[in-house]
């Protein structure tokens, strides 16, 4: 009993211990790890753009398709993340008119890869969404990979790229451990003394890559577009603007290419259009960089600003309630015209009319004919005559005196030519038809005489 307390009383104190040193040497640490955009961003590329617009009193507010430009003011502003969304060519005349008026449209060009899908907007105004430069910069996969260094190794091999990430990360790591023992030293390590030094807003691009735009009130925008898709038109390189339909198209090109623009304006009546090819300068993981966000406001201004990020139209259970009444009568009347048609059936059934048949003679007529054109009129005429040979002689061959006697004879009994007779019984096959159908009634004849 004595041992058994004792056992409890030293593991107590050695707990006790060992939860004292803990406490002595542990030192909490903090460390923020990046998780993304949260699931409202994910759901919703535009979310920090809307965020933005808030901050400003900018009013905005999302619509489900095109159909929304006739409630439109003239005082609105629309944007339509892909051209491909004006459908039709109604949609597209309306679109326009509504610019016309004083709306300004916002386009983000269509850039589907590897589809004949028509854009009737870009048709119009004479433009062609083609390849141009590539920047590592948007590909995703290679940023993944290589970060905000990316645009820095645009122009390297892809061993050169991994060799120069390779070298960079070494480097970082004896950073690290070089940080760590000073740490462990005491000295003050580099993270802490730019603990309060923000990281650069802007990738490191060249800046002949970026597009510098000017406003009116002489305020400047820094752009960076995606070389990747760009504009181009048949006047494109030639000059800076062009005449559409009765009003000047502009472009901006690139510092060093002249025949791509990754940016057009678009003046019709008292409105503008604005046609862009990238769809990523507004949302969530690029609206931070350069002066995106602003040249956002400044298209907008005092406007409202109608979103049409993501098309979305009635189902098919949505618009069976909207118009229920108006499908309960049409099926009430189709009903009722189907009732009155088949009205006429209704009542007994009158009886089938007889069939058709052919007499006994037309099927013999048709045999005969049958075999005639495929040479069996000599048979068919011996094998009639046959009977009556056998009868007048027995199988015997008859002298031809004999048969000048049989035939005179018959010729009495039947009122036929004796000529006629010696020639059907003892004759030649008939070659005619005319002559086949005299011999078959003459045979009938004598028949009918013995």
């Amino acid at each position: 009993m004595k041992l058994s307390r004792i056992a409890i009383i030293w593991a107590v104190l050695l707990l006790a211990g060992a939860t004292a040193l803990f406490l002595f040497f542990f030192e909490r640490h903090t460390e923020e790890v990046d998780l993304g955009f949260g699931p409202e961003a994910r759901r919703n590329p535009f979310l920090a753009a809307q965020r933005f617009l808030d901050r400003l009193d900018i009013p905005h507010r999302r619509a489900d398709n095109i159909s929304i430009v006739s409630t439109l003011d003239d005082g609105d502003a629309l944007f339509l993340a892909s051209s491909s969304q004006v459908y039709n060519h109604d949609r597209l005349w309306e679109l326009l008119d509504w610019v016309e008026a004083g709306g300004h449209a916002i386009v983000i060009a269509h850039s589907g890869d590897g589809d004949n899908e028509q854009d009737l907007l870009l048709e119009t105004l004479g433009l062609e969404v083609t390849n141009g430069d590539l920047d590592l910069y948007f590909n995703r996969q290679v940023r993944e990979v290589f970060g905000e260094e990316a645009s820095d190794l645009q122009d390297k091999t892809a061993s050169e790229m991994m060799r120069e990430h390779n070298r960079k990360l070494a480097e970082k790591e004896s950073k690290k451990d070089k940080q760590t023992s000073d740490a462990q030293e005491g000295e003050p390590t580099q993270d802490e003394a730019t603990a309060d030094e923000q990281s650069p807003r802007n990738p490191d691009v060249d800046p002949e890559r970026l597009v510098n735009l000017t406003s009116a009130s002489g305020t400047s925008y820094a752009l960076y577009f995606d070389p990747h898709r760009v504009l181009t038109h048949e006047m494109m390189g030639q000059g800076s603007d062009t005449d559409v339909d009765g009003g000047p198209l502009h472009w901006v090109p690139f510092q060093k290419v002249s025949t791509e623009a990754p940016l057009v304006y678009y003046e019709r009546g008292r409105g503008r259009l604005t046609l862009m090819t990238d769809g990523g300068l507004w949302r969530n993981h690029r609206i931070g960089e350069f002066d995106h966000a602003y040249f956002l406001a400044h298209l907008v201004g005092e406007r409202e600003l109608v979103m049409i990020t993501q098309p979305r139209f009635d189902t098919l259970g949505t618009l069976i309630q909207r118009y229920a009444l108006e499908l309960f009568f049409a099926g009430l009347l189709a009903l009722v015209a189907w009732i009155a048609n088949r009205s006429r059936r209704f009542g007994p059934m009158a009886p089938a009319s007889a069939s058709e048949r052919r007499s006994l003679l037309e099927h013999i007529r048709a045999c005969g004919y049958f075999y005639w054109r495929h040479d069996k009129g000599e048979s068919l005429f011996l094998q009639a005559r046959k009977p009556l040979l056998v009868k007048l002689s027995g199988n015997r061959q008859l002298s031809e005196d004999r048969q000048q006697e049989i035939a005179e004879v018959m010729a009495e009994k039947t009122g036929l030519a004796a000529r006629e007779i010696f020639d059907t019984l003892w004759g030649k096959a008939p070659r005619s038809q005319d002559d086949f159908t005299a011999r078959l009634r003459s045979i009938q004849i004598i028949e009918a005489a013995l």
